[in-house]
């Protein structure tokens, strides 16, 4: 889905996302999209900030409110590294700022798609102390308590959780989650790493800061 109002850039990215081989679906106001994703939900989000109606932050935090694992690039004139994080901070996979080529996000999509969908590796439950991670069910929860995560959160938090002790740079983080391929900052990793731990609500923090070099899973006694 592509939920943009300007209708000449909204037709532009519809052809070439059509032209990669994209079934699309076009809203050019936040409460239509939102309406539209319940009823049917798309597989990717292309999702502008400045949508009439609702705006296009209170429509992503809207979906992770109701529990929408939707995959979310956000497409917007604003361009400064607070403007990014916020983005992240409501859960956006991916960031792409006006002007900007259609190709390349054609390729962003791409991205983010193959990484939802061939990022889950064949063990499907991971457990560490009291948080339960089945990747089967794409499901987490902490002492009992169902966690919802966003698809980004997710496999961040897979890949520290398989590997508890080891400490991973913030590169090695973005490589694992997003692939070689990913048009990221190491800043995407620290933010996704904040919403982590405010969700799990552990203290202390399973998710360490190595100061200087990344983060590890610690686990920690109940």
């Amino acid at each position: 889905m592509i939920a943009e109002d300007e209708p000449a850039l909204q037709r532009l990215l519809q052809a070439y996302l059509e032209r990669a081989g994209f079934t699309v679906t076009c809203c050019g106001n936040g409460r239509e999209a939102l309406e539209h994703i319940r009823r049917d939900p798309p597989d990717l989000l292309l999702l502008d900030l400045l949508l009439p109606g609702l705006d296009g932050l209170s429509l992503a935090e809207q979906l992770r409110r109701e529990r929408h694992a939707l995959p979310i690039i956000m497409v917007t004139a604003k361009s400064t590294e607070a403007d990014r994080i916020r983005g992240l901070e409501v859960g956006a996979d991916d960031y792409v700022v006006k002007p900007f080529s259609p190709a390349e996000v054609v390729l962003r999509v791409q991205a983010v798609l193959r990484r939802v969908r061939e990022g889950q590796p064949p063990s499907p439950v991971l457990q560490q102390g009291a948080i339960v991670l089945d990747r089967g069910r794409h499901t987490l929860t902490v002492a009992g308590r169902p966690v919802d995560l966003t698809p980004t959160e997710f496999r961040l938090l897979a890949a520290l959780m398989e590997r508890p002790g080891w400490t991973f740079t913030r590169q090695n983080l973005l490589d694992l989650v997003a692939g070689p391929d990913f048009l990221g900052f190491d800043r995407n990793v620290d933010v996704h790493i904040a919403n982590l731990r405010k969700k799990l609500g552990l203290k202390p923090s399973p998710i360490r800061t190595v100061y200087g070099v990344g983060y590890r899973f610690q686990p920690t006694d109940p």
